[in-house]
């Protein structure tokens, strides 16, 4: 079961003995997480909280400063509303300083964009990206993170709960096992396939004259019967074979979702893989965990849990 300790202003932290509810979202895609939790009315957190931790047990989960408190006077009495997001969330309202770094390291991008907002360890090799990172007027710390991920590793980051930051990726080797004997169990399944959301083909433009002559068919069995069509220029600056490539990808990922509802706290299967046994729907693995929401209230802790396919 979680529970919660708020750091005042003045550095004093104090546990959140009772709780009314509590929910701790996660998910890839997002680059911060959210926490929002309700307890009774108490005057010195109404005035004084500034930050809010989350332990599942005596680990770490998430950790970030109060966004919002709202207190709520009903008949039944009053209470107190606090909403909070992790670290990331101070990479993404604050805006970096324009400039242009030659051959930066991932250790320069770390002490410059993501120490300073209270990420306090990072995963990532030595190696430079060998070019210009250019920071534009406007840009988010996060979009200069991101950025830098993108053209030194090609792929998305992610700054987890506890504020720790993943360059490469956060893709995690675990297999959680879902359904069956002493794995987790569910209560609820849903399982959606997502038709609408594959590219059967793509088509090419080689050159600046050239015409749309080249195919990229899609390999996944389920758009055998799909006749979704995209056209790329792979002649223009901001496009390649590659582009055509990765949108057939992610249409392929965005087609899949399995959505689970588990009895009890799960807050640490983030970006793990995964396998459901179904009694009902059969086996399903080479899953990854995308979404983790942890609920606590009056009836109990609950989690949903929603995965998509990562092989086709």
């Amino acid at each position: 079961m979680l529970n919660f300790k708020i750091v005042n202003t003045n550095g004093s932290v104090k546990k959140l003995e009772k709780i009314l509810t509590a929910s701790l979202d996660s998910e890839t895609d997002i680059p911060a997480d959210s926490l929002v939790i309700t307890c009774p009315f108490d005057s010195g957190i109404s005035k004084n909280a500034d930050r809010i931790m989350a332990f599942d047990e005596d680990k770490l989960v998430f950790k970030g400063q109060i966004d919002e408190i709202i207190n709520i006077k009903k008949s039944g009495g009053v209470i107190t509303k606090l909403s909070a997001r992790s670290p990331a969330a101070a990479l993404l309202d604050n805006e970096a300083e324009p400039i242009t770094y030659l051959s930066p390291a991932p250790v320069l991008i770390f002490d410059r964009h993501l120490k300073p907002f209270g990420i306090t360890q990072y995963f990532a090799d030595n190696i430079p990206f060998f070019g210009r990172l250019k920071i534009d007027k406007g840009m988010s710390h996060w979009q200069v993170f991101k950025n830098f991920c993108k053209n030194r590793y090609g792929c998305e980051p992610r700054i987890s709960g506890d504020g720790k930051a993943y360059f490469n990726g956060f893709g995690r080797d675990e297999i959680i096992k879902f359904g069956g004997a002493d794995n987790i169990e569910y209560y609820s399944l849903k399982e959606n396939r997502i038709r609408c959301k594959i590219i059967s083909q793509v088509k090419l433009k080689l050159t600046e004259f050239g015409t749309y002559s080249s195919v990229i068919n899609n390999t996944n069995l389920q758009s055998r019967d799909i006749n979704h069509v995209r056209y790329v220029n792979a002649a223009a600056d901001n496009s390649t074979v590659e582009t055509a490539d990765k949108m057939i990808e992610q249409s392929n990922l965005d087609s899949y979702r399995l959505t689970l509802e588990c009895v009890g706290c799960y807050p640490n299967l983030l970006g793990c893989r995964a396998v459901v046994d179904d009694e009902t729907l059969g086996k399903a693995d080479g899953l990854r965990i995308i979404k983790t929401l942890c609920k606590i209230d009056g009836s109990g802790a609950r989690t949903t849990v929603v995965l998509r396919k990562e092989e086709f």
